[in-house]
C-alpha cells in the first residue's frame, strides 16, 4: 500500500513533471521558424549569385563582340605596302558601301546589327561608328583622301533579365600610315 501511495503522490506532484525529457510545441515553432527564417535568406543569396553571374556573362560576351569589331577595323585598315586589297583608303572608302553603312553627317558613318548569340545571353546591338578625327577638324568623308586619323566606337547594348539597359563601349583610334619607297 505504501508503493501506491508513493506512485499515487508523485504523479500529482507538479515537481516530477520536470524531470521528463524532450521539447515543447514553443519551442519546437520557434526553431522551425528560425529555421525557415535561414533558408529564405539563402534562396535570395543563390539568386542573387545567379543574376551577377549573368550579368558578368553578358558584360563579357558585349565586351568581346565590340574587342572584336574594333579589331576587324584595325584590320582592316593596315596599310599594305605590298598594295593589297585593303588599307586605310579601302576603311574610308569602299567599307562603307560595303558594309552599307548610314551616313550620319560628312565626318560621321554607322552600322548597326542586332545579334543573337543563344545560350541563354540577351540579345545585342552592336553598333560600329566611324568617324573623323579630331572632330573639330575640316577633313570629311567627301574628301577621303584628306582623311589621316578615323575614331572607331563600337558600342554593344543590351537588356538585362530586369529589364535594366545596359552597354559596353570601346573605341580606338586608326592612324593613315605613310610608307617611303
Amino acid at each position: 500500500m505504501m508503493k501506491a501511495q508513493k506512485l499515487a503522490a508523485s504523479s500529482s506532484d507538479p515537481k516530477s513533471t520536470t524531470d521528463q525529457a524532450g521539447f515543447t510545441l514553443i519551442e519546437i515553432l520557434v526553431s522551425i521558424a528560425i529555421v525557415a527564417f535561414g533558408i529564405l535568406g539563402l534562396i535570395k543569396v543563390v539568386d542573387s549569385i545567379i543574376y551577377y553571374q549573368n550579368e558578368s556573362r553578358e558584360i563579357s560576351q558585349a565586351t568581346l563582340l565590340a574587342t572584336n569589331k574594333i579589331e576587324e577595323v584595325k584590320r582592316l585598315s593596315t596599310n599594305e605596302p605590298s598594295g593589297g586589297r585593303h588599307g586605310f583608303n579601302y576603311l574610308v572608302k569602299d567599307y562603307l558601301t560595303d558594309k552599307k553603312m548610314t551616313r550620319v553627317n560628312d565626318k560621321t558613318y554607322s552600322l548597326s546589327e542586332v545579334l543573337d548569340e543563344g545560350k541563354g545571353l540577351s540579345k545585342m546591338t552592336r553598333t560600329l561608328t566611324l568617324r573623323t578625327y579630331p572632330p573639330d577638324s575640316t577633313r570629311s568623308f567627301a574628301d577621303p583622301e584628306q582623311i589621316n586619323l578615323l575614331e572607331a566606337v563600337t558600342k554593344a547594348e543590351w537588356t538585362d533579365k530586369k529589364g535594366e539597359k545596359k552597354s559596353v563601349e570601346l573605341s580606338s583610334l586608326i592612324h593613315k600610315r605613310h610608307f617611303i619607297e
